[in-house]
């Protein structure tokens, strides 16, 4: 969407498009004039912009420049109009300058993002419910009275299928030079294996033997689940239930998941120095099958080891928020060893409770003892227990 105008595109070092890139418009009606008019853009010619490429693709956009741009090369609140798809004409550069050099974990924070502390977040409103939650289920656009509404296409959103961030490393052997961090579905919390570009392998909860997700090939070839049939073998599956448990209960569950990532990566890092000083002392020596078997080794392991991670992350969510409680050790509590607390909502959050419902939840004050109509004369003034520190009542 950001590639326009280009020519005369005669500078190799500036410039480098297909040669036919003009002639197939013309040749299929996208552009009505010639070869060399300067004139012609590609976004404009081969996918003009409109309110949803704006604010469904371009925002995503914005809200990465927005986060790492030099201020001197990108004004995010002089784009905003454009990435509210309210101003079309006001259109994005084609790249920024970053003010300082992005890190691995910076990109992977960048691909999770969800519009924080924007115009565009989707935190705050009553469709974010008591956990602010930036996603939404019922799709991107919806309709009342006759008017068409929008939710926002969050940068780490909930549809991904895969994803992964590339590193490209120079003054080793080729085979470990292309390293790449691969998780399975959302971004935002879904653990990411390192991949070298040698290893010839993967652990069986990561392969797809080439089926790109198609359930009758991966049955084909022994793998267990697909989209439609669930398996704990399945890294997919795996990140799906723990990021279904932090959709659900975003405030509680997403700081978890978070530090359990964390904690993941820096044992995989150290995994990879460890396998790169190996394979990289066996290509010195010669032994390139030795290398190679060290990567794809490591591959492997990476996979089982977040495997394993992911499987206990989930039970360990499961069992902290059952029943909607928040669910701590106690190893003086006789029966459960445990304690169960009520989840905390904001004030904000009760407010708009208390708006949409008025006295329908107000607890009315209690009355004072004889003050009930036809209350026997006998009847004593002694409090009653409350019926909330009953347990099975409240807990």
């Amino acid at each position: 969407a950001r590639i326009t105008r280009f020519l005369p595109c005669d500078d190799e070092k500036a410039c480098l498009m297909a040669p036919d890139v003009v002639s197939f418009a013309i040749a299929h009606g996208y552009f009505h004039g010639e070869a060399d008019d300067p004139s012609f853009s590609f976004s404009d010619v081969f996918d003009p912009v409109t309110f949803e490429g704006a604010r469904f693709c371009e925002a995503r956009v914005w809200s990465v420049f927005s986060a790492v741009a030099d201020p001197a090369s990108f004004d995010a609140a002089a784009h905003l109009d454009y990435a509210q798809g309210r101003n079309l004409t006001n259109r994005m550069p084609l790249f920024v300058k970053p003010k300082a050099k992005l890190t691995r974990a910076q990109v992977h924070s960048l691909l999770s993002l969800h519009y924080e502390d924007s115009w565009l977040s989707p935190y705050a409103d009553v469709g974010a419910g008591a956990e602010h939650s930036p996603y939404r289920w019922n799709g991107l656009t919806w309709e009342y009275e006759g008017k068409t509404y929008v939710n926002e296409r969050v940068v780490g959103t909930q549809y991904t299928a895969w994803h992964w961030v590339a590193q490209l490393r120079r003054g080793v052997p080729k085979p470990m030079g292309a390293l790449q961090w691969w998780g399975a579905d959302d971004h935002t919390w879904a653990p990411k294996i390192p991949l070298h570009g040698g290893a010839s392998a993967v652990h069986s909860s990561y392969d797809d033997a080439d089926c790109t997700a198609r359930a009758a090939c991966r049955r084909a070839h022994g793998l267990q689940g697909n989209v439609r049939e669930f398996s704990l073998h399945s890294a997919w599956w795996l990140a799906n239930l723990v990021a279904d448990q932090v959709y659900a209960k975003a405030d509680r569950a997403a700081p978890l998941v978070r530090k359990a990532r964390a904690e993941l990566d820096a044992a995989l890092t150290a995994a990879l120095v460890d396998a790169d000083d190996k394979a990289a002392r066996a290509f010195a020596a010669g032994d390139a099958k030795g290398a190679l078997a060290t990567l794809t080794d490591h591959a492997v392991a990476a996979g089982a080891a977040a495997t394993a991670r992911w499987t206990a992350l989930w039970q360990e969510l499961l069992v902290s928020f059952i029943d909607g409680r928040v669910t701590a050790a106690n190893p003086k509590e006789p029966v459960c060893e445990c304690t169960k607390e009520s989840a905390t909502f904001s004030e904000a959050w009760k407010a708009k409770v208390v708006a949409d419902t008025g006295d329908h939840y107000l607890q009315p004050p209690a009355p004072p003892p004889g003050a009930l109509a036809g209350q026997p004369t006998w009847f004593h003034a002694k409090p009653t227990r409350s019926k909330l520190s009953i347990p099975g009542v409240a807990h």
